[in-house]
């Protein structure tokens, strides 16, 4: 294992040997066994549990963590090739990944969302992510880009292991913001390779890439309806997502606006229990009730980041 860009490029022993770890490190503690090593965050977007998972799993293991705020507290940063850069940008990426950070740190971590405003097409090939991969020369860590989020899918696949569910929904919910599909496509690659027998919720028109759902393969059955899709499921994940036609510089808002009563509210949560990767709109897309009730799992998915985290740092410094 030289890098982590996605689930669906880990083979099922590198993610069982990731899992085995985390769950390791949550019994006897994260060793700190790796001193001397650094490791560097680059951001280009805002970040809660994943900027904190990366920091403290890298302390705990011995290792130093440097993190940079693209943009704000580093120099923006051009990713593509043969660009005359005389707009924004001041640096390469090049320069600044492959001449600077690949010889000064031992691995880079790199978050950077899909660009809504732009087309789907470009948002799928992960420009950004790749262009920092190409250009450096030490491992890199995808904490989250415009198709995958592995760091929180191996935390997501750690809570279920300890739980053994045999059925999971995973069901969009309104969000009056268009949002990338990253942790969904996350979440049907995980859980249907792990074997979980997957419902894809979601309205008409929101249904997740052709691509992710051939690196799923596994058993998922996909609901337009919300009710039939959470019938009977021993899991509720809820997560918001923008369909393909809202990517672009017009998006479109309104595809979005009749589906506000996708909410997952205590009626329709039954017995299931209820997972989350937060941030979430409180009351938009989960009741209070719910995300705070006694089948929340929530605060465990938390946890498990900063161990999760820790396992992959530990495979790749």
């Amino acid at each position: 294992m030289n890098r982590v860009l996605g689930l669906a490029q880990l083979s099922d022993d590198e993610i069982t040997t990731l899992l085995d770890l985390s769950d390791r490190f949550a019994k006897d503690g994260i060793p700190p066994a790796r001193p001397g090593r650094f490791v560097c965050g680059l951001f280009f977007n805002p970040s809660l549990r994943t900027r904190t998972a990366l920091e403290v799993a890298s302390l705990s293991l011995g290792a130093h963590c440097i993190v940079h705020d693209v943009g704000a507290g580093v120099w923006k940063i051009e990713t593509r090739d043969g660009a005359v850069m005389d707009g924004v940008a001041q640096e390469h990426v090049r320069d600044a990944v492959g001449n600077f950070l690949s010889t000064a740190v031992h691995a880079i971590g790199v978050r950077t969302f899909a660009e809504i405003s732009r087309p789907y097409e470009e948002c799928r090939k992960d420009p950004v992510l790749s262009a920092i991969v190409s250009a450096s020369r030490v491992p890199v860590i995808n904490l989250e880009s415009a198709i995958e989020h592995p760091m929180q899918g191996l935390a997501d696949l750690l809570v279920l292991r300890r739980h053994k569910p045999r059925k999971v929904a995973i069901t969009w919910a309104y969000h009056p913001r268009a949002l990338p599909m990253a942790v969904p496509n996350t979440a049907l690659i995980g859980f249907a390779r792990a074997g979980y027998e997957v419902h894809l919720c979601h309205p008409e028109g929101f249904d997740l890439d052709p691509m992710v759902h051939e690196q799923a393969g596994g058993n998922v059955t996909v609901f337009e309806d919300m009710d039939e899709g959470l019938r009977g499921v021993d899991v509720i994940y809820a997560k918001s997502w923008g369909a393909r036609g809202e990517y672009g510089p017009k998006g479109h808002a309104e595809l979005r606006v009749p589906h506000k009563g996708w909410i997952v509210n205590r009626e329709r949560q039954g017995n299931a229990a209820f997972m989350h990767c937060l941030p979430v709109r409180r009351n938009v897309v989960v009741t209070d009730e719910v995300i705070d009730g006694p089948n929340s799992w929530v605060s465990e998915q938390a946890h498990a980041r900063v161990l999760t985290q820790a396992a992959v740092l530990h495979e790749l410094l």
